[in-house]
């Protein structure tokens, strides 16, 4: 029997949305939490809806993924893609998709990789022809000017079993972040580069200093208005909690909405 934090999994919106945001993705996104729920919320006028999929070393394709004890689903395997269709067709969503290089260091080709963020592409314009989506490319400079031993060092901390080598990483770096710029071309999407001024000496994840700078330039091709400065009512007290997951093992499921606060309603899956 599953272990459960709340009986249901879903539950009713507790208010219609003025706006919808859906952000897909890894650690950046877990990273950065607080302050790019901020930037979300100073986008819209309130009440904001919230849609995510993210988790440290959250892969798209693969069945469960995660960092130390807690495991979660794959991005497509997730309840995300049930949950958005509840959103009530007057509004506009927009969508980030991020984080797409976790998959090669799962062992997954550049050609996997690409076609699963295709697919999470296709779902949301199925979904919404309307969905506004901004793809974000690779760190490839910061990838690129990676030592052997920095690589090792966060290869052992982040992804343990991987036995990819560095010149592997950086090939099919290139070649992913390649294949994501004619994704963004065949499909009329917004593609945000990461510069090399985001990263410090860990190559993948932006700086935190960094994090609002790097966070509002993906945002911006959403093409909402800004509301007003940047706030901090939502806290890193404030971080959701995925509807499925795991951890040591046993399965944890939590009701949805998980967050509510500040204008700001998340469900996280």
């Amino acid at each position: 029997m599953p272990n459960s934090d709340a009986g249901v999994t879903t539950e009713s919106c507790p208010s219609t949305p003025a706006a919808c945001a859906v952000l897909l993705g890894a650690s950046n996104l877990t990273l950065a939490w607080p302050r790019l729920v901020s930037l979300v919320r100073d986008r819209f006028t309130d009440p904001v809806h919230l849609y995510t999929a993210h988790g440290m070393g959250r892969s798209y394709m693969l069945e469960r993924t995660g960092f130390a004890i807690g495991k979660l689903p794959g991005i497509l395997r997730c309840g995300i893609w049930d949950a958005l269709p509840t959103v009530p067709d007057t509004v506009t969503p927009c969508a980030l998709v991020t984080d797409l290089g976790n998959d090669l260091v799962y062992g997954c080709a550049p050609a996997e990789v690409v076609a699963a963020a295709e697919e999470s592409v296709l779902r949301l314009r199925s979904w919404n022809p309307r969905c506004r989506i901004v793809l974000t490319g690779l760190p490839v400079e910061a990838v690129q000017r990676l030592g052997w031993l920095r690589f090792v060092l966060f290869r052992s901390v982040l992804f343990p079993f991987s036995r990819l080598t560095l010149e592997s990483v950086r090939q099919k770096t290139l070649e992913l972040n390649r294949r994501i710029a004619v994704l963004a071309r065949q499909h009329g999407l917004h593609l945000v580069r990461p510069h090399l001024e985001w990263y410090g000496l860990d190559p993948i994840h932006v700086c935190r200093r960094n994090q609002q700078a790097a966070f509002a330039e993906m945002l911006d091709p959403w093409d909402a208005p800004v509301c007003g400065e940047s706030s901090s009512a939502v806290t890193s007290a404030s971080r959701p909690t995925a509807e499925l997951r795991w951890v040591l093992g046993a399965e944890r499921k939590t009701s949805q909405p998980s967050v509510s606060a500040d204008g700001v309603t998340v469900f996280a899956y």
